[in-house]
């Protein structure tokens, strides 16, 4: 590991394989009904690894890279039709991702994209990240841990633990043992998340806000009251006889 004093070098991956099947349990199953935020879950991963690693306050570099599981041209679970490749890699690209879409013969296996851990390796051979941070529950990546010990380079695992019934079967979703067990850190990732659900006021989310938070109802509301309020005040009371003399405020005035 570099000096206190330097820059720290984090090597973000992130397995879509995984990500997909923890954003489908947080929009549709869990009381949050929302995914994951991208950017807000990139500053998290910033901070944690400061404070792990005693860096707090140190310039922190982020290599942030997403593998999907999917070729590029086509996508079983998102149709082509809407578009859900494109807006999914827009997001990730906004949030600064590389995205990587899987090779066609890979695609068809349905698992998560294994050229990932390839990718993750140089990086660390060549000395490119002081620390990586692998997202994923998968048994498949569990070959990594162990490579990235021979070349001094430290594995944060984020790993995610959860269960919920669809229809009348009961789904329990857990992280490989083995992953786990050969990853020199580790992050239970659900109880994380329960610190940080999705509010408006809430200074740190890890989820995007849903769109009844976003609603303007509210907002026409309080202008509809004010409106009443304002014609209130324009009008004379009701025991003021006629000859009466009802004047407005400067302020109000320039009101109109």
């Amino acid at each position: 590991m570099p000096s206190k004093l330097s820059v720290l070098r984090v090597g973000f991956f992130l397995d879509g394989y995984t990500l997909k099947k923890v954003n489908e349990y947080y929009l549709k199953y869990h009381k949050f009904h929302s995914r994951l935020d991208f950017r807000e879950l990139k500053g998290w991963v910033r901070d944690y690894v400061m404070r792990l690693f005693g860096r707090e306050g140190c310039i922190v570099e982020l290599e942030s890279h997403y593998y999907h599981p999917y070729e590029r041209s086509f996508d079983v679970a998102e149709p082509t039709e809407e578009n859900g490749l494109d807006r999914l890699e827009k997001q990730l690209m906004l949030a600064g991702f590389e995205v990587h879409y899987n090779a066609s013969a890979d695609a068809k296996k349905l698992g998560p994209n294994m050229q990932l851990v390839e990718d993750a390796y140089l990086y660390a051979y060549y000395r490119k990240i002081d620390v990586l941070v692998l997202l994923s529950t998968q048994g498949q990546y569990s070959s990594l841990p162990e490579r990235l010990k021979r070349v001094g380079v430290p594995m944060l695992l984020l790993g995610w633990n959860f269960d919920y019934e669809r229809g009348n079967t009961k789904v329990f979703w857990r992280t490989d043992s083995c992953l786990r067990e050969l990853s020199g850190y580790y992050v239970a990732m659900e109880e994380v998340a329960e610190k940080y659900p999705p509010k408006r006021s809430a200074a740190k989310n890890l989820f995007m806000l849903p769109y009844g938070m976003h609603s303007s109802k509210r907002t026409n509301v309080w202008n509809t009251y004010l409106q009443e309020i304002m014609a209130s005040l324009d009008n004379p009371e009701p025991e003021c006889k006629s000859n009466c003399r009802y004047e407005k405020s400067p302020a109000l005035a320039r009101l109109g």
